[in-house]
């Protein structure tokens, strides 16, 4: 029989040119390949082919996440010495390239029945055992010879090699960068070739270039994830930009209506106060019912100014579980250029967790940008706003402090004023607004003075506490 997966008889040289040259032909499949099997795949059939390193079997040990048992992921190889005749007599036969080889082998390695992969699968192996060869490799990064019966320069090992099936097998670590992802395990069951040192060599460099393209899949992996919560993060920037016009919409309403109270509700005061003076001192009743009609009538003016600067809210909310965190880290996002335009510093502190609460997002991000931007008008000449969210037994607080102008400790009370404000040409509207939308969440709002000479709003909201029972049946 032609034995085309033979390594044995070449020389070191020869091992070493062979190794350069698989190392080239796998190169362009580990880096085209972006998902970790595919690589893994390349391993085995680099591990297995003619055109590789040439073993009969090849296995595949992989840590689990936790690092703590080193688990069978799945083999290749033929299921007995007529098959591995037939598969080398047709490899020879069609003169296969090892690209050929790869695409050929995925079905199988991806049968669960087929006997190497069911094999393997059987086998895992805790990390605690020092003594099991295939951790010391690992543990080692170290490449070994394993037999059954004593060998120079082997480990004797009777009860792996039973548990492979097998007289002797060479076992290399997939190690790189200080980190540990596995081993890989040959043999020559069916030929009966010896395994050289210079075949263990070359299995040891092989699975080390291949760690490396493990460790630039593992990076992709990390990059593509990170490059989906940024565009994720962007989707919602985008969907929330209208929070920000929405802002800018109501503070265009709060100076038209600040110069319509000017210019209106004076006159007409005026206009009302002169009527019901001069119907008190008149006798005649045509005179006194058109009296009548103009204060009735300056009366309905007055209302519906009073209707339109208080902007009456719906007091409707459509509630959802929202993580906090995630709706605050996202204002900050959309408020920052805004910040640093007028030279404001932002600090922020809360934790990494989620924080769930019922909330509607729209309306809640409202409330906290009317917030945020009041601390903004606060500080014309820059200073510091610090966002800080805390969980509070059952309840979130969230506090938004500044270095700003302050409010007076006789003026707190007065936030449920719509007109209340100590700017000029302004309204006030903002801090009652939100004061409303936080008000049907169930939560309270509250404003303080502040170490930095500042004021400090405080928003305490009801949390959603996790049943730890809920997954579990």
């Amino acid at each position: 029989m032609k034995d085309s997966w033979s390594l044995a008889r070449k020389g070191p040289s020869g091992s070493i040119k062979l190794l350069l040259d698989l190392v080239l032909k796998l190169n362009e499949a580990f880096v085209q390949a972006r998902d970790l099997d595919d690589i893994l795949n390349a391993v085995l059939a680099g591990t297995t082919s003619g055109e590789g390193l040439g073993f009969n079997r090849a296995f595949l040990f992989l840590l689990d996440d936790h690092e703590e048992i080193l688990q069978g992921h799945f083999g290749l190889g033929p299921r007995s010495p007529e098959e591995a005749g037939r598969i080398w007599n047709e490899i020879v036969r069609e003169q296969m390239s090892l690209f050929e080889i790869l695409a050929g082998v995925r079905d199988q390695l991806m049968d669960e029945d087929h006997p190497v992969n069911k094999l393997v699968k059987s086998i895992e192996i805790s990390m605690s055992d020092k003594s099991n060869v295939l951790v010391r490799a690992l543990d080692e990064n170290r490449a070994f010879l394993v037999t059954r019966d004593p060998k120079p320069d082997a480990v004797l090992s009777p009860q792996m090699c039973d548990r492979l099936g097998t007289d002797e097998f060479a076992v290399a670590p997939l190690f790189s960068h200080g980190e540990s992802y596995g081993v890989v395990v040959a043999d020559n069951l069916y030929s009966n070739n010896g395994i050289s040192h210079e075949l263990l060599y070359s299995l040891h460099l092989f699975t080390g270039l291949a760690s490396l393209a493990i460790c630039q899949s593992n990076m992709y992996r990390t990059l593509e994830n990170r490059m989906e919560k940024l565009r994720q993060v962007n989707k919602a920037v985008e969907k929330q930009k209208h929070l920000l016009v929405e802002t800018e919409k109501f503070s265009a309403i709060g100076r038209m209506l600040d110069r319509l109270l000017h210019e209106i509700r004076n006159p007409l005061s005026a206009i009302g106060g002169i009527s019901r003076v001069l119907r008190r001192k008149e006798s005649d009743q045509a005179k006194i019912a058109y009296l009548d009609a103009i204060i009735k009538e300056t009366d309905k003016i007055e209302k519906t100014l009073i209707h339109i600067a208080e902007l009456q809210d719906t007091g409707l909310v459509s509630l959802e579980m929202v993580d906090l965190v995630s709706v605050v880290d996202l204002i900050a996002v959309m408020m920052k250029s805004d910040l640093e335009e007028v030279g404001i510093a932002l600090h922020q502190n809360y934790p990494s967790e989620e924080i769930i609460i019922k909330a509607d997002r729209e309306r809640l991000s409202q409330a906290i940008l009317y917030i945020i931007k009041n601390s903004l008008e606060a500080m014309p000449d820059g200073g510091i706003l610090v966002i800080a969210l805390a969980k509070k037994g059952s309840d979130v607080e969230l506090r938004i402090s500044d270095s700003g102008l302050g409010i007076a400790r006789g003026h707190f009370k007065k936030v449920d004023n719509p007109f209340f404000t100590t700017k000029l040409n302004a309204l006030g509207l903002g801090l009652s607004k939100a004061k409303q939308i936080i008000q049907l969440h169930g939560g309270v709002l509250s404003l303080s003075t502040n170490r930095i000479g500042g004021t400090t709003c405080v928003i305490t909201l009801p949390r959603v506490i996790p049943n730890p029972f809920q997954d579990k049946k």
